[in-house]
């Protein structure tokens, strides 16, 4: 009877993690990338490898409110594939809170400047506790920006296996998306 019933529940589980949130709608970040390219015009000259390091070489000390103010505009785009903000109050919290929940350092290996952008090329380390496991993950990614006259940043859309570097080293779900990616 036990055996019946832990069943159900993962069933259920399975089935409610299978159906989509109301306001969920599959292509957002794809849209949202085009409609900020075409609202953030072609960058100024900035130090795209200074603005980057002054956040993110260590996030527990470059994460301040301050710093974060400094290097962004108050209007912006910005999606590192976990979320998309384009308020900085909103970037503001959403990187102290990360600062919190993770020892990350990115070290910035190359930057390249085209027409419009730069695309700064990075190695991030990150460190974390989920569940009660501790977790430590290394990968790579290429951000691209633009900036504003003021050399802040106006727009950054991080290119990064966010499921390779982040979900897959979950308790649970890591193992269902590994599995996934084993049967592609």
């Amino acid at each position: 009877m036990l055996k019946i019933i832990l069943i159900l529940i993962a069933v259920v589980v399975v089935l409610y993690a299978c159906t989509r949130s109301p306001g969920h709608k599959p292509d957002q970040s794809f849209q949202a990338y085009f409609d900020a390219i075409s609202q953030h015009p072609a960058s100024h000259q900035a130090d795209a490898k200074q603005q980057m390091q002054r956040v993110f070489a260590d996030m527990s000390e470059g994460a301040t409110a301050e710093t974060i103010e400094a290097v962004y505009a108050k209007d912006l785009y910005f999606n590192d594939t976990f979320k998309i903000i384009t308020d900085r109050d909103k970037l503001v919290e959403y990187l102290s809170e990360t600062a919190q929940n993770a020892d990350t350092k990115v070290e910035i290996l190359e930057v390249i400047k085209s027409d419009d952008d730069y695309y700064v090329r990075w190695r991030m380390q990150m460190a974390f506790s989920a569940v009660g496991k501790d977790i430590e993950s290394n990968s790579v990614g290429i951000s691209q920006l633009r900036f504003n006259e003021h050399g802040q940043i106006t727009f950054q859309h991080d290119f990064w296996n966010s499921s390779e570097a982040f979900y897959e080293h979950l308790p649970f779900i890591g193992r269902f998306l590994i599995k996934i990616k084993q049967r592609l």
